[in-house]
């Protein structure tokens, strides 16, 4: 029988049942079942398998999207051999996007090839779909390339900083975590290697790196200016949120400062609070905090046309 077919039957007779134990029962029911679909298709790595997890996940979330949070949650520590601490972090904040995005999907048709192609190749490379693509206007019947001015612009390009503010000197660098060189509640006492003071290839950098980084540019070269292409916070994405992004763009562009030159930045997949979550307000999304932030931090360098395009949706020209 489909898991969906199991799924609207046991719904329906939930509506006779509501006892505060009964629907523990239920929870539990489905849960072990959806654990049992994801286990299958992440240790066969076959396409129906996969296919198949898909929609008992959506099966599930629509009766009701926590316990799948909750199924999840229970299997991230195994399946990903991420520490308990990362797999609730990113549960809980990426979670629900990515279970609102299924719910959308039509898993009948190539939607669930191409999730489970996405997720390590689980399902073939679904054939490229032909379309047309309009341009707003002709290109130029004969271009001509404007005559140089002969003065030369150096430009200094920053991008990717990562400066992570709880960088601590002699902790471990070769933890379990995502990103070591940091004191966590479960730390061991002893120190497989030390975290140097300068940085570690297994961790963001320190702020010191950054600031001996600023401070280096002017012996070397005299940009006019800068441009800085996004991504300011460090890479703990389980732990980002509005309240540890806000101070850390803010004190990144208080260093940055320092160079004496305007800094042309734009917004990365980092600056938002879950990382990578750009929720539109159609959607229900509030960005609000962000863009306001970014307004004030940049507002040291951008006229105030372009501030307040900032404010208003993270762009300017």
């Amino acid at each position: 029988m489909r898991f969906s077919t199991i799924i609207l039957s046991l719904a329906a007779a939930s509506a006779v049942y509501s006892a505060p134990v009964q629907n523990m029962s239920k929870r539990n029911w489905f849960t072990d079942d959806l654990k049992s679909l994801i286990t299958k298709a992440l240790s066969t790595l076959e396409c129906d398998a996969c296919e198949a997890a898909l929609v008992g996940v959506k099966d599930v979330a629509l009766l009701n999207k926590q316990w799948v949070l909750d199924a999840v949650n229970d299997l991230c520590p195994t399946l990903s051999k991420e520490p308990a601490a990362v797999c609730a972090g990113l549960v809980n904040s990426q979670g629900p996007v990515l279970i609102n995005s299924l719910l959308s999907a039509d898993l009948t048709g190539g939607d669930a090839k191409e999730i489970c192609f996405q997720i390590g190749g689980i399902c073939p490379a679904p054939a490229i779909s032909s379309g047309t693509l309009t341009f707003p206007k002709a290109r130029p019947a004969n271009p001509v390339v404007p005559t140089p001015s002969g003065v030369q612009v150096d430009v200094l390009h920053l991008s990717d900083w990562h400066v992570d503010e709880h960088y601590v000197a002699g902790s471990e660098a070769a933890c379990s975590y995502p990103t070591c060189c940091r004191r966590y509640s479960d730390s061991s006492t002893t120190v497989n290697r030390s975290a140097s003071s300068w940085g570690d290839y297994n961790c963001d950098s320190p702020v010191k790196l950054g600031q001996n980084l600023l401070s280096y540019v002017p012996t070397v070269a005299k940009p006019s200016f800068a441009i800085l292409t996004g991504d300011i916070p460090p890479h703990d994405v389980w732990l980002e949120s509005q309240s540890t992004v806000v101070p850390e763009e803010s004190d990144a562009y208080t260093n940055m400062a320092g160079l004496g030159i305007n800094i042309y930045p734009t917004v990365g997949n980092h600056e938002a609070g879950p990382p990578n979550l750009f929720p539109t307000a159609a959607s229900g999304g509030d960005l609000s905090w962000l863009y306001s932030s970014l307004a004030s931090d940049w507002s040291r360098w951008l006229p105030s046309d372009a501030v307040t395009s900032v404010k208003n949706y993270g762009a300017y020209t």
